[in-house]
C-alpha cells in the first residue's frame, strides 16, 4: 500500500510579484499542481505529511511568469488573475496559482474563467468580482479636495488593494492634474503627476502619515469654501419627510463616508 504523498507548502510573499514568483517556483522544481499549495503571510498551523519552503520575491521571475501568461492565456484571464492578487483574501495566492496551473495545462478548451466548475477557477472569479466591484465604488466614491500647493489629495480606506486600478480611471480623466490618494490602512499612495504618468509610493512605516493618523493638510482658501458650500448644498436638497436610512446604507455603506466632505 502506498503511502500518502507529501504535500509542498511555498510560503510566498502578499504580494502580486510574491505569487508569480511562487509561481515560477513550482514549476522550476516540477512540483505537482495536485500536492502544492501557496500560502501567504506566514505560518499559521503545521500540516502533517507536508514541507514548507520559502519563497522571496523576485521581480525578475514574476516578469517572466507574467509574459508567459498573457502569451498563453490570453487577457482575460490575466485580467481576472490581477484582480484577484489585489484582494485581502489570503486565499487568493492558492487559487491563482492552481488556475495558472490549470490554463498552462489546456485543462479546458475555450476561455479559462468560464470554467466555473473547477473550485479554484471559480473562487478566482469571485475574488476578481469582490475586487472589481469595490474599485468601481471608489470611483464614485472619492473626493478630492485642494491643497495649498494646488494638488488633488484625496484618503481612502479599501478592503482590497483598489490603488491600481483607481490610478487607470483617474489619469484617464484627471490627466493634467497633480492628484494624490493615500490608502490608509496599507499606508499606500498613489501619486500622478500631470501629463505623465502615475506610480506607487510604499510607506511601510507610516512616516508620512502614520497608520492612525492622517498627515497635516493645508487645504486652499477655495477649496475651505468649496467645501463649506458643498455641504450646504448636500443640506438643501435633503427632503427630511422623504429620508430612507436603509436604502442609504445600501446605496452609500457606511465605511465609505468618514472620507467623504459631505459627511465630514
Amino acid at each position: 500500500m502506498r503511502g500518502k504523498m507529501t504535500e509542498t507548502i511555498l510560503l510566498c510573499e502578499e504580494s502580486p510579484e510574491g505569487i508569480f514568483t511562487g509561481v515560477y517556483t513550482a514549476y522550476e522544481l516540477k512540483l505537482s499542481p495536485n500536492h502544492t499549495h501557496l500560502q501567504l503571510g506566514g505560518i499559521d498551523n503545521y500540516q502533517l505529511f507536508a514541507r514548507y519552503k520559502e519563497v522571496a520575491a523576485d521581480a525578475e521571475k514574476a516578469f517572466k511568469v507574467e509574459r508567459s501568461l498573457r502569451k498563453r492565456l490570453g487577457d482575460e484571464a490575466m485580467e481576472s488573475v490581477w484582480y484577484a492578487m489585489s484582494s485581502c483574501d489570503l486565499r487568493k495566492g492558492d487559487a491563482v496559482y492552481h488556475t495558472i496551473a490549470r490554463g498552462m495545462a489546456g485543462a479546458f478548451r475555450g476561455q479559462l474563467m468560464d470554467y466555473l466548475q473547477d473550485p479554484y477557477v471559480n473562487l478566482t472569479a469571485k475574488l476578481r468580482l469582490n475586487v472589481w466591484h469595490e474599485a468601481h465604488r471608489f470611483m464614485g466614491f472619492v473626493r478630492f479636495a485642494q491643497l495649498e500647493s494646488g494638488i488633488l489629495y484625496s484618503e481612502i480606506e479599501p478592503k482590497n488593494d483598489v490603488l491600481p486600478f483607481l490610478g487607470e480611471h483617474f489619469s484617464d480623466r484627471l490627466p493634467q492634474e497633480n492628484f494624490m490618494i493615500r490608502d490608509k490602512g496599507r499606508e499606500l499612495y498613489l501619486i500622478h503627476r500631470a501629463n505623465q504618468g502615475y506610480f506607487l509610493f510604499k510607506d511601510p512605516n507610516g512616516q508620512w502619515g502614520g497608520q492612525a493618523s492622517s498627515p497635516v493638510l493645508h487645504y486652499s482658501h477655495n477649496e475651505e469654501q468649496i467645501q463649506k458650500l458643498f455641504r450646504c448644498f448636500v443640506d438643501s436638497i435633503s427632503i427630511k419627510e422623504r429620508e430612507n436610512k436603509s436604502l442609504q446604507r445600501q446605496m452609500l455603506p457606511l465605511r465609505f463616508r468618514p472620507n467623504m466632505v459631505e459627511f465630514d
